[in-house]
């Protein structure tokens, strides 16, 4: 609620009133024991907070400029009301923002001072500016805040006729129709410069309800466009003047009203200003606005908030659009192309938008033609386009016509870029509401969000960014970041089979729970029959989208090296075309669902089981994979001799030692690892059997400027993992994923981890400064027999941050090897979890021959290749203790337990 500065001598019930004024403003808002009812804590309540505090700051304003008759009457002095507060609804902790508008400069500080001081000392909190009338033109013109402030005021005490002037003046000013275009390009760069401060887009996982893209803020600059332009701000008024349709004012209002309750929330829970919705707030939220209890409510709010900020998003960009006039200075260029479109000044436009009524394809046409012109939609045409589409009625029309289906097809699959929306025609079609209008199954997923910290994206952003990432690998554009994908989708022999795959193959999430992916192929079965593909690439298609997680689960969970393995994914492929397009398909979805999910680790196991499965489905290319292996030695070798080092017997025993730990590790090594990765391990691992040392450390090449690969030397003995997991956390170095292996290259058994590490905030510097620690402890455990225990007691705990719970789930996969048990673990991340994993499996007797490690946000799923004491797999009897022992060391620590931790 409204605070006060520190009290200067008011008198006490003034201040008991304001404060029990607070309180039954709060009290409105629903707690724990009840839900929202419909039109509780929203815009109604942000009204009744206005007329509230109107009670309190009336009568004091008008007390206090009572007291100056010299300055009220004579010289002149308005007061008026601005922001939220001036439009008559202010959310509930918001502060009262107030204008002072004055005729004399000399009036200002006295002015300020009798009248402010009295709201202060009240407990009022109270944003203000002093307005020297004759300047107040020229200052809105430089400051937009001021200029915003002049289209939201509202009349509290002193003279109305100042601000009455004032305003008139302003029409004819800074608000003449001549001037608007400029004052609208200020409102969208405020809109620019203020999404890229909170975020940038509407889907983040954790928005600013005011200020984030889609926020409360743009509906207040959709406001003072309209007021500017027509001289009206509310959705009444907007339809009256045709600047918005009936059906587009009632989702804008539906819109505001569901982000005025979230608002409204956050202030009473916080008893302040708060307008992050954090992840312990939406857990709280969900329930009082009726969506449910635990993840699933909140994944159903959070939807509806992501519709939300869509709408206003795109109503404040319709509202700009139309509110801008244009300010014609010569004679636009005009082609008639026929078929209802013109290219009006460059940019493809409609002739007539009554035609969509009754030639539902021309909107779609129009789509087309702009990318094969490489122009721009008008946004005259933008605008009919996405009114029309918005009528169910258009939407069946669209359908029924055989032609749509054919342009659609085509569009969704075009891989050249355009100038439509950001590069892409899909994204345009999604925009323009014609992606439902020809899928309306796609609509439960549009907005639909994930109640974690990886999937950053709603499910239909996702889907279209995957789409357009498929059409860039073909263009080439992302070659040097993904050669093999890249390659591969220049030679996608039905693309546009695939390009739908890729489009639908989160569509089964539309009914949540659990096979998203089966749900998904049924549903894509109907809707790619509806569009004219044939039975085959049906078949396919859904095949692809069945199965669109089975390469990722492969590559990140089991071992590429195990014959096992690659057996698995050449039986789920439909032969070498269809574990292309799975692998492509996989490649795009994974690097979509966030900025950071794919990893270079990630990218690399992807690559080498692709390889390792197509060479199997291809007998002949055993020669080919020989040769490949060849030459990969070859180029190790190479990046073996540009490490500096001493003469030429030197180097001649680097070769040799390289020859030999490449001939030590898993078969298939060399394929999935940099050369210059392989020769600076190797060298690790010479260095490391030359001296006395316990371990040997050292960054490999092929990391970035967050996370580092980290390779750490050490003999090979039981419980050397959990060593290092422990001494990796004591040095706060967190673990995204790691490739246990193990080396016997000319001398005793060596274990060669690498980790993929980082530590937050301070990159590369970071990591190289935690390396002396990890020197010093990892050999106080390896040498001098230390507790590993020991380091996490003594690094200091770092605070964790809330979020979504990860359900814990510990599985023995017994078919997936031949040779190894393989232990699964699902949990969510905490300091310390890999030591814990890695210990517990010590204390068991079971020896780790392979681990991957994989972290999704909060999400870590490491996976375990182990055999028991005998060198064999683990004896079925034992499974139960394995999940028992894995499952007691997952649970959540003590506070006093976890004190010593650090990062994982």
């Amino acid at each position: 609620m409204p605070a006060s500065k520190p009290n200067s001598g008011a008198p006490s019930p003034l201040r008991d009133l304001v404060a029990a004024r607070a309180a039954n403003l709060r009290a409105q808002v629903p707690g724990a024991e009840r839900s929202l009812e419909i039109g509780a804590a929203g815009f109604e309540l942000g009204r009744r907070v206005a007329r509230a505090w109107d009670e309190i700051v009336r009568p004091l304003l008008e007390s206090a400029v009572a007291r100056r008759p010299d300055i009220a009457a004579g010289r002149g002095i308005e007061v008026a009301a601005v922001g939220g507060y001036g439009r008559g609804a202010l959310a509930l902790a918001s502060d009262l923002d107030v204008r002072l508008l004055v005729r004399e400069e000399r009036d200002a500080t006295e002015v300020a001072d009798a009248i402010l001081y009295p709201l202060w000392d009240a407990g009022l909190s109270v944003g203000h500016q002093v307005l020297l009338f004759a300047d107040a033109l020229d200052v809105a013109r430089e400051d937009l805040t001021t200029a915003t402030s002049l289209l939201d005021w509202r009349h509290l005490a002193g003279r109305a006729e100042l601000g009455v002037e004032l305003l008139a003046r302003a029409k004819a000013g800074i608000f003449a129709h001549g001037e608007l275009p400029r004052f609208m390009a200020r409102l969208g760069d405020e809109v620019h410069g203020r999404h890229e401060r909170f975020g940038g887009s509407v889907y983040l996982l954790e928005p600013d309800v005011k200020n984030a893209a889609g926020g409360l803020r743009d509906v207040d600059v959709a406001r003072w466009a309209a007021a500017a332009r027509w001289g009206v701000a509310d959705l009444d008024g907007l339809v009256r003047v045709g600047a918005l349709v009936a059906r587009e004012a009632a989702e804008l209002g539906e819109a505001s009203e569901m982000l005025w309750r979230v608002r409204n929330l956050l202030h009473a829970h916080a008893g302040r200003r708060s307008d992050r919705l954090t992840f312990d707030e939406q857990e709280a939220i969900a329930p009082l606005l009726g969506f449910g209890e635990g993840g699933e409510g909140v994944e159903r709010m959070m939807s509806a908030y992501y519709r939300a900020a869509r709408v206003i998003s795109r109503g404040l960009s319709m509202i700009l659009s139309r509110a801008t006039p244009v300010l014609v200075r010569r004679k636009p260029k005009d082609e008639d192309l026929g078929g209802g479109l013109r290219l009006f000044d460059g940019s493809v436009t409609i002739s007539d938008s009554a035609r969509l009524g009754e030639d539902a394809a021309l909107a779609l046409r129009a789509v087309r033609v702009a990318v094969d012109r490489g122009a721009p939609l008008l946004p005259f045409a933008r605008d009919a386009i996405a009114r029309a589409a918005g009528e169910p009625a258009f939407g069946e029309r669209l359908r029924g016509d055989p032609s749509a289906g054919r342009l659609f097809v085509e569009l969704v699959a075009a891989r050249r870029e355009t100038r439509l929306s950001r590069g892409s025609a899909l994204r345009e079609l999604h925009d323009l509401g014609l992606l439902l209008a020809m899928i309306p199954e796609f609509s439960p997923v549009v907005g639909r969000v994930h109640h974690d910290t990886y999937h950053v994206y709603t499910v239909d952003v996702h889907s279209v960014a995957a789409v357009d990432r498929l059409a860039a690998l073909a263009r080439g554009e992302l070659a040097a970041e993904y050669p093999l994908a890249s390659r591969l989708a220049a030679e996608v022999s039905r693309p546009e089979m695939l390009a739908f795959a890729t489009l639908l193959h989160d569509v089964g999430k539309a009914i949540g729970g659990k096979d998203h992916s089966s749900r998904g192929a049924v549903m894509a079965e109907e809707i790619l029959a509806r569009l004219g593909f044939a039975p085959g690439e049906v078949s396919d298609a859904c095949h692809l989208i069945r199965e669109h997680l089975t390469m990722y689960r492969l590559a990140t969970r089991r071992d590429v090296d195990d014959p096992a393995t690659i057996a698995e994914t050449c039986r789920t492929v439909r032969g070498r075309e269809g574990l292309r397009d799975l692998y492509l398909l996989t490649v795009v979805d994974l690097s979509t669902t966030s900025p950071t999910s794919m990893t270079t680790w990630k990218a690399r196991m992807l690559d080498e089981l692709f390889l390792a499965a197509d060479a199997s489905l291809t007998p002949a290319m055993d020669v080919s994979a020989g040769s490949r292996e060849a030459s990969a030695l070859a180029a190790a070798l190479a990046a073996l001799a540009q490490l500096p080092g001493g003469d030429a017997r030197d180097t001649e025993a680097r070769a040799e030692h390289l020859h030999a730990f490449v001939a030590s590790m898993p078969e298939r090594y060399l394929l999935v690892s940099e050369p210059e990765a392989v020769a600076a391990t190797s060298e690790l691992t010479r260095l490391h059997q030359g001296s006395d040392e316990p371990c040997t450390i050292g960054l490999l090449p092929g990391g970035d400027k967050e996370v580092a690969q980290l390779c750490i030397v050490a003999p090979d003995r039981p419980g050397v993992l959990a060593a290092m997991a422990a001494a990796l956390t004591a040095a706060r170095l967190e673990v995204h994923a790691a490739q246990v292996h193990g080396s016997a290259a000319g001398g005793p058994p060596l274990a060669v981890d690498v980790f993929w590490v980082r530590v937050p905030s301070e990159g590369l510097i970071g990591i190289e400064r935690a390396l002396p620690r990890l020197r010093r402890d990892l050999a106080s455990v390896l040498a001098r027999g230390a507790d590993p225990r020991s380091l996490l007691r003594a690094s200091s705990a770092r605070r964790e941050r809330h979020a979504p719970p990860i359900p814990t789930t510990v599985a023995i996969d017994d078919r997936a090897s031949p040779t190894h048990t393989v232990v699964e673990v699902v949990a969510s991340d905490r300091p310390g979890l890999l030591f814990s994993l890695s210990d517990a499996l010590f204390r068991l007797g079971l020896s780790v021959a392979v681990a991957k490690i994989t972290t999704e946000g909060t999400r870590v799923t490491d996976v375990f290749y182990v055999v028991d004491a005998s060198g064999g797999k683990v004896s079925p009897a034992r499974v139960g203790e394995i999940v028992d022992t894995l499952t007691e060391c997952l649970e959540p620590a003590s506070p006093s337990a976890r004190a010593g931790e650090a990062a994982r």
